[in-house]
């Protein structure tokens, strides 16, 4: 039972992480917040060292208040916004990579997948619910 849960708490952090960028650009939650999920989540799926978590820390607040200074910036178009946000996550996860072990990548990268998967899931679902019939 306790495994059960423990994994639904950790799909739950995964999909989070994955849509913190989406949750900025939207206005949702504060910035503070979003970093403690950011490094909450990354810390269940890498599990990083104590060194580890202080490194990200900072990697994971500068990609937030980057995030949220494109949302903010009116001078950018949706498709330039678009743009900024995909170039800002590349960033995010070369920086993160830059600390965590080969092993560690490899986990990480299969969560993030993970993740991917189950957002385009759920975004397919509701286009389809929404979809005139």
């Amino acid at each position: 039972m306790k495994a059960k849960s423990l994994l639904q708490i950790i799909a739950a952090l995964m999909i989070s992480a994955a849509m913190a960028t989406t949750t900025i650009a939207a206005g949702k939650i504060n910035p503070e917040a979003v970093s403690k999920g950011m490094l909450t989540a990354l810390n269940n799926q890498a599990g990083l060292s104590a060194d580890q978590q202080d490194k990200a820390k900072p990697i994971i607040e500068k990609h937030v208040a980057d995030l949220q200074a494109v949302k903010n910036d009116a001078t950018l178009d949706k498709a330039a916004k678009r743009a900024k946000v995909l170039e800002l996550r590349q960033q995010y996860v070369t920086d993160i990579n830059g600390i965590l072990t080969p092993d560690q990548q490899k986990k990480w990268a299969a969560a993030r997948e993970t993740n991917k998967a189950k957002v385009k899931a759920r975004v397919k679902k509701k286009a389809a619910e929404e979809a005139p019939q």
